[in-house]
């Protein structure tokens, strides 16, 4: 987050020009956020305390009163501040002016840029700030996949201000700490311009996840990695040790969600596989079993069936989990799994028998892809330390 003083630091801005609430001047911003519509007229759920709120006013035009009862309702609702471009109000309406003073809200006037440059310029300014973090909430939710359609687009404003018309989500998996990869990137996106427009990092748990602005002409998936590979070059990081995962373009906000569950996965299935980078579109059996593994129910009844096979080896001195393992790995063969193990079919046969009663699937046509499913889901329970 940044105060609202930082503000003057933005070169770009042309004529900057504080005209109330200058006892405001101390309070944090925590994101830019664009009016467009009369907000006096709703319940306010898209503005929140910390919102820098920048507009210029264009639902209002002529219309003086208007623009008094929404920017008084505005300031009601306990934004941070309000940063108001002259395209079609020089001055503001002295109510709008007194109450800002009043409250304390500093209310700006600038002249000649561009709206969705402002925008952009102060939501890198936060981002420097905060080193790609503050971002978790938002992320939480879109992944939760419960939001309505308006609120995931709400999620994503906070997150991408601007906006593009077509985005990708990539999410890097390093086997190190995550600080010494953002430290390195940020330094690029610090000093490279074109990169921190096209790039949006965000941190959640142990991933860097990058918004990626995606432009006309459709790229594939792996052509937009290299485009993170070469910023990963240029922050002098190498893929060593770094697992990459990447989701489909997406053309609607509300999808961001699905995004960043598919880029996820698909890093978590890369470091399980032994793969540098996958695609989204390469998950297979793995974009169902990792939803699968975030389910209490789901991963405790395939810890309990696994246990059981555990406790017979143990007491029995077996190895009816090696033997499930092998088969599940040579696809469920039994010539391939004989072969091995260095053991006779029938001896394979046999044991399948007996983990299949030990998992109560005796005489159940599904118990080779339930069989499958426990083994690969264990899998990732081992990977992620909850096995």
């Amino acid at each position: 987050m940044i105060r609202l003083k930082e503000l003057f630091r933005l070169e770009n801005l042309k004529r900057l020009r504080l005209i109330a609430g200058q006892d405001g001047l101390e309070r944090t911003v925590t994101a830019a956020v664009l009016l467009e519509y009369d907000s006096s007229r709703m319940e306010l759920p898209d503005f929140y305390r910390g919102d820098l709120v920048v507009t210029t006013l264009a639902y209002a035009r002529g219309d003086s009163q208007l623009v008094a009862n929404s920017l008084l309702a505005l300031m009601n609702q306990g934004i941070a501040g309000l940063l108001v471009k002259t395209a079609y109000f020089t001055e503001l309406p002295q109510s709008v002016v007194s109450m800002a003073n009043r409250l304390g809200t500093p209310l700006f006037l600038f002249d000649e840029t561009y709206i969705e440059e402002v925008i952009l310029e102060v939501t890198e300014l936060i981002r420097g700030k905060r080193h790609f973090t503050g971002y978790e909430q938002e992320l939480d939710a879109l992944m939760r996949g419960t939001l309505t359609a308006e609120q995931a687009k709400e999620k994503v404003q906070r997150i991408d201000p601007t906006g593009c018309r077509a985005y990708r989500i990539c999410a890097l998996y390093p086997q190190e700490r995550l600080s010494a990869l953002e430290e390195k990137i940020y330094a690029v996106l610090s000093t490279n311009e074109a990169l921190a427009q096209k790039f949006i990092c965000m941190e959640w748990r142990r991933m860097l996840l990058v918004l990626i602005h995606e432009e006309d002409p459709p790229r594939e998936c792996a052509e937009v990695q290299a485009d993170i590979q070469a910023m990963l070059a240029l922050a002098q990081i190498s893929p060593v040790g770094l697992n990459m995962g990447g989701s489909e373009r997406m053309t609607d906000a509300a999808m961001m969600g699905m995004a960043l569950n598919e880029a996820v996965y698909a890093a978590k299935a890369a470091r399980l596989t032994g793969r540098g980078a996958m695609c989204g579109q390469e998950l297979g059996l793995y974009a169902y079993l990792y939803p699968m593994s975030e389910n209490p129910f789901v991963c405790m009844r395939c810890k309990n069936q696994l246990q059981r096979i555990r406790e017979y080896d143990e007491q029995n001195r077996t190895s009816l989990e090696q033997t499930a393992r092998v088969y599940v790995d040579n696809r469920m063969e039994i010539a391939a799994t004989a072969k091995a193990l260095f053991q006779h079919p029938n001896t394979v046969r046999y044991r399948l028998a007996k983990i299949q009663k030990l998992m109560e699937l005796e005489d159940d046509a599904l118990f080779a892809p339930m069989l499958s499913l426990m083994i690969n889901l264990s899998h990732i329970l081992e990977e992620e330390g909850r096995s």
